[in-house]
């Protein structure tokens, strides 16, 4: 099934298929043969990346210690996944740099020829580095620790207590609140010491406050879709505006690192200059375009945009022909089984 909550499912029930179809999700991806493509691996970060908002969203009803422990889990399996990916990002980012410089020429001169010769040579180092980056023993562990977690997810709620009046806080409204939230503080942050003092990192955690929040609402998408979409729309606007510059970003670290050469010319010590300039002019419009996006998408009160979406969701919930079976005081349990005990957690926004 989709990415999204079903109408004839408790929230509950919705969490556990959407955790279990993306963790065979990103299975499949990595269990090509010979060897996943740059795609696959892109594909299964990404629903790795899901897995974590997802939890995030959870965090109401998911005890501290075990979100804890699945976060890091699906983080560190993103990370195992990031050297390749990488490698991809900067050789993308290459690319469009390159072609992005030869639309606005006319004619190529001498010192146009250079920068294009010096980005060969940094693409053709990069290229080098992405063989065999993923190792199939690296590969063999870690289907094995994801089908693991797959049975683990039956768990995350073991003992849970759920009253019918509070399911939308228990599962959604509490991580959905400090999500945006997340992101807010940070939109401010940049208002306080002003976006061209912000750090690359800081953007960078910008884009990943985005990225959760996002797939947060493709999970709700169809609570009221008309309103959500326009959201994502412009979501999906700045977290690729954000991913260009991270791309780019490390893109310029690279070139700065590139180790010296004795031989270099004055010639190529320009050129590595003059790439270096543009790349920072298109990473202050990336920035600019961005922040712009953020004020948009974190304008309201975290309170107030999450009680706007449980709006929308009371009204989902309760039309006519929605019909969901609930239990108010079980949890599914792994092998779908209910289990019962544990207390009603309430916890601080």
């Amino acid at each position: 099934m989709a990415f999204k909550f079903d109408a004839h499912e408790s929230l509950l029930k919705g969490i556990l298929r959407v955790t279990r179809e993306r963790i065979d999700r990103v299975i499949a991806s990595l269990d090509e043969k010979p060897q996943p493509s740059a795609e696959s691996i892109h594909e299964a970060r990404k629903d790795l990346k899901s897995l974590r908002a997802v939890l995030r969203l959870a965090r109401g009803s998911i005890l501290g210690e075990v979100r804890r422990r699945e976060n890091i889990f699906f983080r560190d399996a993103g990370r195992a996944l990031s050297v390749a990916r990488d490698r991809q990002a900067l050789l993308e980012a290459l690319e469009y740099f390159s072609k992005r410089r030869h639309r606005h020429q006319r004619a190529p001169t001498p010192s146009q020829e250079s920068i294009h010769r010096f980005i060969e040579k940094i693409g053709g180092k990069i290229g080098q580095e992405m063989v065999d980056e993923l190792p199939r023993d690296t590969l063999r562990q870690l289907l094995e620790e994801l089908r693991g977690a797959k049975r683990r997810v039956g768990l995350w709620f073991d003992g849970v207590l759920l009253q019918p009046t509070n399911e939308w806080a228990t599962f959604v409204g509490t991580g959905l609140r400090r999500t945006y939230r997340q992101g807010r503080n940070l939109v401010w942050q940049f208002e306080m010491i002003g976006p061209k003092n912000a750090s690359d990192e800081t953007w960078h955690e910008l884009r990943k406050c985005a990225k959760a929040l996002g797939y947060q609402l493709r999970l709700l998408r169809p609570i009221w879709p008309g309103p959500i979409n326009v959201l994502l729309a412009e979501i999906d606007q700045l977290t690729d505006r954000l991913g260009d510059d991270h791309d780019l970003a490390v893109l310029r670290g690279r070139i700065l690192n590139e180790p010296y050469n004795p031989s270099e010319t004055q010639e190529s010590a320009d050129t590595r200059q003059v790439l270096l300039q543009s790349l920072d002019r298109r990473k202050r419009k990336l920035q600019s375009d961005s922040l712009q996006l953020a004020r948009r998408i974190y304008v309201e009160k975290p309170s107030q945009f999450e009680r706007r979406l449980a709006a929308y969701w009371q009204a989902w919930h309760m039309k006519p022909h929605v019909k969901r079976t609930r239990n108010s005081k079980t949890a599914e349990g792994a092998d779908g089984r209910t289990s019962h005990g544990g207390q009603e957690r309430q916890r601080a926004a």
